[in-house]
């Protein structure tokens, strides 16, 4: 298997793999455009730690979820589990009728492991060499979307290129600016509520809606990814949620 196939397959363990080709349509969803306040540096300080505090270290987390979703006018309907502790991330895929397993995906400090179980094929690379990920036909930062998965928040939430600014809702809005993509972050009482990405090459945006929190860990119940311009989207439905702490 090539390592382009290694990482569309991969996402689609990792509950992200959608295959669209750029639509002419009209952009649906584009960050909201209303006023914001700056924060100030203490303002902002403040809020970093807050959320911090709101996504604590753990030593393990296991979750199962389904996926339910229309990609290129295909229906998509999974079950599978996940699971991290430390610096691994877990995460199979079966097949929503027999409940047979099709793809385990293993993510470790160092190496990147990916079984095909359909074909009995194991692909084994270098976690160096597995940073960008294929999403809607699109590679994008992994950085940006593991975290998400572990139950926590990407490294641009709290950087010191993001800038921090207040809505008019009484949200407060991260703005991440890099090279190759832009995000802005919506929280709502220090918690990711939402997401704007959008891929500074292609234009292209995807919109990231976080459900309400389980009890026993600030992670989604669900979690819906829509593509701006195209009616692709997919729904995570999580459950079962299990946490050991520290």
């Amino acid at each position: 298997m090539s390592g382009h196939a290694v990482k569309a397959a991969a996402l689609l363990a990792g509950l992200l793999l959608l295959r669209a080709s750029c639509g002419s349509q009209t952009i649906k969803n584009t960050p909201q455009n209303g006023t914001a306040d700056e924060l100030s540096r203490k303002d902002a300080q403040q809020f970093v730690q807050e959320t911090g505090a709101k996504y604590p270290g753990y030593k393990s987390l296991n979750v199962n979820f389904t996926l339910k979703g229309k990609v290129s006018n295909e229906e998509l309907y999974y079950e599978g589990e996940l699971s991290a502790s430390g610096d691994e991330l877990k995460i199979r895929l079966k097949d929503a009728v027999f409940l047979s397993p099709l793809i385990s995906l293993e993510i470790g400090k160092e190496k990147v492991k990916l079984k095909d179980h359909a074909r009995n094929k194991t692909e084994v690379l270098p976690r160096s060499e597995y940073q960008w990920v294929d999403l809607f036909g699109r590679s994008f930062p992994l950085r940006f979307f593991e975290p998400l998965m572990r139950g926590f928040l990407p490294a641009d939430a709290s950087d010191n290129e993001s800038t921090f600014a207040r809505t008019t809702a009484g949200e407060v809005l991260v703005r991440s600016n890099n090279a190759s993509y832009d995000a802005a972050m919506y929280f709502s009482e220090a918690m990711l509520k939402k997401i704007f990405y959008r891929d500074k090459q292609r234009g292209e945006i995807l919109v990231f809606y976080l459900g309400e929190p389980f009890k026993k860990r600030n992670y989604p119940q669900t979690l819906k990814i829509e593509h701006s311009r195209t009616n692709d989207h997919i729904t995570l439905n999580f459950r079962a949620l299990r946490i050991a702490a520290r």
